[in-house]
C-alpha cells in the first residue's frame, strides 16, 4: 500500500513539473513574441519618424544571433525590398576591422603601437616622425585631413595627388595632446598594415576577418558598385559647393540617390560593405577571441585619456575613442559603438553580453540614437538618453 501511494506522490510530482515547465516555456514563448512585437513597432516608427528607406537589424545575445529583421526597400527606383541578404555600406565602422587588423600584427609580433609611423613608413615627411600608431588609431596624430568637409579628397585632387599633398600640409597639433576625429591616419594605417603584413589591406581583412568570422557576403567597394544585393544609398540634403567646399545645404522632400566613390587606400576608413548577419557573426567571433585575444580585445575597446586626464569622442554620449572603437563611457550599461556614416551602428554591451545592430541606407539616419531603445528590450533598467 505504501508503495503504491508513493508511486502516486512520485507521478503527481512529475506531472506538476511537467505542468510547471510547460507553463514556464509558454511564458517564455510569450515574452519573446511580445519582445519581437515590441521592437517592431519600435523600429517601424523610426523609420517613419525618419524616413528611413531600408533597414537592416540583428540582435545578438549570450552568442547567439536572437532576432533579425528587414525592412521597407533597397532600391526606391525598382521597390526592391531589404532581406537578410541586402548588403549595405558601413562607412567608419570599417574603422573598427583596421584596428582588429592592426591588433592581429601586434599579436604576431610585427607591429609596435607605440613605436613612430615612419619605423614602417620610412618615406613619410620628419614632420610625421613624432606620430605614432597608437595615435593614428585613437585620433590623436595631428595628422592635417585628407578629406574636404567630409565629401571628397582634398581640393578635389586625384587620389595620389591627394595623398602627395596632404603631407605638404602642418600638422594640427601635436601629437598625442588632442583628439580630432581623423581620416588620413586610416588610410595611413592601410598603408602600414600593407607593409607589415605583406598582404594587400583588403586582402588581410578579408582573410584575418571575414573568412575567419565567417562573414558570407561581406566586401569592399563602394556605393557605386553593380552588386545585386547592394542596397542604394539615399540622403535629403543637397551640398551647396563653392570652389569645391561645402558652403551650404539644402533640404529635400523626396530621398535623393547618392553615389560615394573612394580609392582604394581609404578602404580602411570606409570601404566595407556587409550584412547586419554578417557583422553579428563578426561581433560573435570577437567575443569568443577567434580574431584577437582577450587582452587585444580589451586594448581595442579601452578609450584613451588625454595628458589632461580627459576623454573625447564624437558627442556627449558617444564620449571616448578606442582603438578604431568608439565608446560610451557610463556607469550603467558601458557600450562599445562603432558607428558609420550616420547611416549604420553596432551596439556592443559588454557587461550584459547583448549585441545590437543597425543598418541601413539613408545618409541621416543616425541610427545610433535609437539603438539604445532598441537594447532596452533586453535590457529593462537601461536609461535611454540618446
Amino acid at each position: 500500500m505504501l508503495k503504491k501511494i508513493s508511486a502516486a506522490i512520485g507521478l503527481i510530482a512529475i506531472m506538476g513539473g511537467l505542468a510547471n515547465s510547460a507553463n514556464a516555456q509558454t511564458t517564455q514563448i510569450a515574452d519573446a513574441d511580445n519582445k519581437t512585437a515590441a521592437i517592431e513597432r519600435l523600429v517601424q516608427s523610426e523609420m517613419a519618424s525618419r524616413r528611413i528607406p531600408g533597414l537592416q537589424l540583428a540582435i545578438v545575445k549570450n552568442g547567439k544571433i536572437v532576432f533579425k529583421g528587414a525592412y521597407g526597400q533597397s532600391d526606391l527606383e525598382t521597390a526592391k525590398p531589404v532581406t537578410d541578404r541586402t548588403v549595405f555600406g558601413i562607412n567608419s565602422i570599417s574603422k573598427a576591422f583596421t584596428g582588429v587588423a592592426a591588433m592581429q600584427l601586434v599579436e604576431a609580433g610585427k607591429l609596435d603601437l607605440d613605436a613612430s609611423v615612419t619605423q614602417y613608413l620610412q618615406e613619410l615627411p620628419p614632420a610625421w616622425k613624432p606620430i605614432t600608431v597608437r595615435q593614428i588609431l585613437t585620433h590623436t596624430s595631428g595628422l592635417p585631413e585628407i578629406i574636404d568637409d567630409n565629401t571628397r579628397l582634398i581640393d578635389g585632387a586625384e587620389p595620389d595627388a591627394a595623398w602627395a599633398r596632404v603631407q605638404e600640409l602642418p600638422l594640427r597639433y601635436t601629437p598625442g595632446t588632442q583628439y580630432a576625429y581623423n581620416q588620413t591616419g586610416y588610410a595611413l594605417m592601410g598603408k602600414i598594415i600593407e607593409k607589415v603584413s605583406g598582404k594587400r589591406f583588403v586582402d588581410a581583412v578579408r582573410e584575418g576577418q571575414f573568412k575567419a568570422a565567417g562573414m558570407a557576403q561581406a566586401r569592399f567597394g563602394n556605393t557605386a558598385d553593380t552588386v545585386p544585393e547592394l542596397a542604394r544609398l539615399y540622403t535629403y540634403l543637397t551640398l551647396q559647393i563653392t570652389d569645391m567646399r561645402t558652403v551650404g545645404v539644402e533640404r529635400s522632400e523626396t530621398p535623393l540617390a547618392r553615389q560615394e566613390v573612394w580609392p582604394a587606400y581609404m578602404h580602411p576608413t570606409a570601404g566595407v560593405q556587409a550584412t547586419a548577419t554578417d557583422l553579428a557573426a563578426w561581433v560573435i567571433a570577437l567575443q569568443k577571441r577567434k580574431l584577437v585575444s582577450e587582452k587585444g580585445l580589451e586594448q581595442l575597446w579601452t578609450p584613451q585619456q588625454l595628458p589632461d586626464g580627459s576623454y573625447r569622442g564624437f558627442n556627449k554620449t558617444i564620449n571616448g575613442y578606442g582603438l578604431g572603437w568608439p565608446v560610451i563611457r557610463r556607469a550603467e550599461h558601458p557600450a562599445i559603438t562603432p558607428t558609420g556614416g550616420n547611416r549604420a551602428a553596432i551596439f556592443i554591451y559588454p557587461k550584459d553580453d547583448l549585441t545590437v545592430i543597425v543598418l541601413t541606407n539613408l545618409l541621416g539616419a543616425s541610427p545610433h540614437s535609437f539603438v539604445d531603445k532598441i537594447a532596452a528590450q533586453y535590457i529593462p533598467d537601461l536609461a535611454v538618453e540618446n
